[in-house]
């Protein structure tokens, strides 16, 4: 998942503003022929790209002359940022009639372009990268209407950062229960050291509602269920209501260990952790750790990784997010078979390793073999140093491949395609918001965000 700016927003989200944002082996496969005998001529594949920083504008443009150079297949890249205008591009060039072949997309957010029928089938390209690599895990794809309709190239995954120097010195365990975090970030609070224990998100931002998600989770409670072959909004129904509650309970006794909060996203976690301001962050990747490695700071080496905290009382394990980003096909180009082509390319081999590097362990790729030391992909990780020991790299390898962790979208089988339009509309970040800070009551909160989902995001 990429970082995103913050809106700074905290009213309820409208529903005109929801409707406007929507192995290293494999080097050159030449597998022109596995999508039906390649592009028909040199006409360009046009590529919208998520990133506009300027080590990714060089990586990608040396992809596309290096493929051009190998395939006669030329690639036009318009660099925009996810945090502003990519979407609006999008939908820009979409309306216009005139679509890109690839766009990126991320796991969470797929199911809004794949119900509006916008994506073309990526089944055979699938096929082939696993042919060049290994099998893609089944949870990191996006199936809508029988189909594949990502490609996915690496993940992210919920972690909980934590300075094992401040709860060694305190005699404070892991905060890996509901039970445990709570301890740990009352007495780190409560301590003579100039530190909350941890920062609780209450925002309606992006990290607001990935925050929020999966607090929900470690609750074993859900936002959405399957009824035969219609999804519903699950966070006011039954039992479900009375878990999420119990979540909205706890965040009310939780921001009292947090700085405020209510306008965070990406940047203000991370920073809090880096910057000394808090002990924990719950965040989706490595940057509390990279970021304070970059910063060198002394509790660097003491940055730990955990799973996302859940409540003994109603569940027997911890579930966070683990989510795939990569690219999807647009229906209607004009460059389908050279635009499946790049996109292979871009997801085996080398251009995946250098890719990934890139990134610095915030996403990581989808091919468990990678995490072997040796492999091709752990080559050059020379900025981690000895502070991203074998330990962390293992524990992050285990946690992402395992059951213990699914994307939004895996709350419903079939995967549920509305997760992306609930994830956006900010709702879930709001509920918190509203049922800590707000001044509203919880079970007020909870009806009050369940009719706005059920309004604006296509779930009954």
């Amino acid at each position: 998942m990429s970082s995103e700016d913050s809106t700074g927003t905290v009213g309820r989200v409208s529903r005109r503003r929801f409707l406007a944002t929507t192995s290293a082996t494999g080097m050159t496969l030449g597998l022109a022929g596995c999508f039906g005998g390649g592009s028909s001529s040199n006409e360009a594949v046009t590529y919208i790209s998520n990133n506009n920083s300027p080590q990714f504008k060089e990586m990608l443009r040396g992809f596309a002359e290096d493929f051009e150079a190998e395939r006669d297949i030329p690639v036009d890249i318009e660099f925009t940022e996810i945090g502003g205008d990519y979407g609006q591009r999008v939908s820009q060039l979409i309306q216009a009639g005139n679509p890109p072949d690839i766009i990126n997309a991320e796991q969470f957010r797929i199911g809004a372009y794949a119900t509006q029928d916008i994506l073309r089938p990526v089944g055979d390209v699938i096929e082939a990268v696993e042919e060049a690599e290994e099998a893609i895990p089944e949870k990191f794809g996006f199936v809508y209407d029988g189909e594949h309709r990502l490609v996915p190239a690496v993940a992210s995954l919920a972690n909980n950062w934590y300075r094992t120097d401040i709860y060694d010195e305190l005699g404070l365990d892991a905060p890996t229960t509901w039970e445990a975090e709570r301890e740990a970030a009352q007495a780190i609070t409560e301590a003579d050291n100039d530190l909350y224990g941890l920062g609780y998100t209450t925002a309606a931002t992006v990290y607001g509602s990935y925050h929020a998600w999966n607090r929900l989770w470690g609750n074993d409670a859900q936002v959405a269920m399957r009824n035969g072959d219609a999804v519903e909004v699950a966070i006011d129904s039954g039992g479900n209501r009375d878990r999420v509650r119990e979540v909205l309970e706890r965040a009310q006794q939780m921001v009292e260990y947090s700085p405020t909060a209510t306008n965070w996203d990406w940047g203000e976690i991370y920073e809090s952790y880096a910057g000394g301001t808090t002990a924990t962050a719950l965040y989706s990747g490595g940057r509390p750790k990279t970021q304070s490695i970059g910063q060198d700071r002394p509790w660097a080496d003491a940055t730990k990784r955990v799973s996302n905290p859940y409540n003994t009382s109603n569940r027997d394990g911890h579930l966070g997010n683990s989510a795939a980003t990569g690219y999807a096909l647009v229906q209607g180009s004009s460059n389908p078979e050279g635009a499946k082509e790049f996109v292979q390319y871009m997801v085996t081999g080398e251009r995946l390793v250098e890719y990934a590097r890139a990134l610095r362990f915030h996403n990581i790729p989808i091919f468990e073999s990678w995490y072997e030391p040796g492999s091709a992909y752990r080559e050059g990780w020379d900025y981690l140093n000895d502070n991203f020991d074998e330990e962390t790299i293992q524990s992050e390898r285990e946690a992402l491949f395992s059951d213990s962790t699914a994307p939004f979208t895996a709350e419903t089988e079939p995967a549920n395609p509305y997760a992306s339009p609930a994830f956006t509309s900010f709702q879930l970040g709001q509920m918190f918001y509203d049922a800590t800070e707000g001044g509203m009551g919880i079970d007020q909160a909870i009806d009050q965000t369940a009719s706005t989902l059920r309004e604006n995001t296509g779930m009954e």
